[in-house]
């Protein structure tokens, strides 16, 4: 039977795009924090929310949160996660799922039982991350981007990622953690060795990235 709801929470992700809805309220945010509870304070350089700094050549974990949830059951999700000037190494799934993805650091997860979201917030997964110098310079910043994957169940050409609420559907759009607005731009919701305050990120300049955090 688990076997099944998991391939039928796949089949939701993969084929039911048109009953997917995005949040009007901006609620359902997708983030990666150094600690379990960095969401609480993403804007801390401590090394508990999305900034902090770490060494060359020693891997680390970052936690993928959803927080703000509407729903208080998480059965799938979807995102894929683009980083710069570091490796993405591995991952380890919360839960009864897996990645069903194909393309490269992208992250397809039914599970067969819910993910309980806890004063709205459920961890989904630790990601292992990298800085492989002299591959990468550890005296520039680290970043990673998260977006939706190749064939977005909320659009195919440009959807963003998505949390499953009930087996089989229906799901909504996840929210980048840190940003005004989702689409505004590619905005980072990791810096490592960076500046917590003031990044320049690709051809643009993001201003204060506390000011940002919701």
């Amino acid at each position: 039977m688990k076997k099944m709801v998991l391939v039928l929470t796949l089949a939701a992700f993969a084929l039911s795009g048109s009953a997917f809805a995005q949040d009007s309220n901006y609620q359902n945010n997708i983030g990666l924090y150094l600690t379990p509870g960095g969401y609480l304070d993403p804007g801390a350089d401590d090394g508990t929310g999305s900034c902090g700094s770490v060494e060359a050549n020693i891997p680390f974990i970052a936690f993928v949160v959803l927080s703000d949830l509407t729903n208080a059951e998480v059965w799938g999700w979807e995102a894929l996660f683009r980083p710069e000037n570091m490796y993405f190494t591995n991952t380890n799934f919360y839960g009864t799922g897996f990645n069903a993805a194909t393309r490269e650091n992208e992250v397809i997860v039914g599970l067969a039982e819910p993910l309980l979201a806890q004063d709205g917030a459920a961890v989904v997964a630790e990601l292992t991350f990298l800085i492989n110098f002299p591959t990468h310079d550890p005296a520039q910043p680290s970043l990673v981007f998260i977006q939706g994957v190749y064939f977005s169940t909320i659009d195919p050409n440009s959807g963003p990622p998505a949390v499953l609420v009930a087996p089989g559907g229906p799901a909504v759009a996840l929210h980048p953690a840190l940003g005004s607005e989702p689409y505004e731009g590619p905005i980072p919701q990791l810096i490592i060795n960076g500046d917590c305050d003031v990044v320049g990120v690709e051809d643009s300049s993001w201003g204060s990235l506390k000011s940002l955090y919701r």
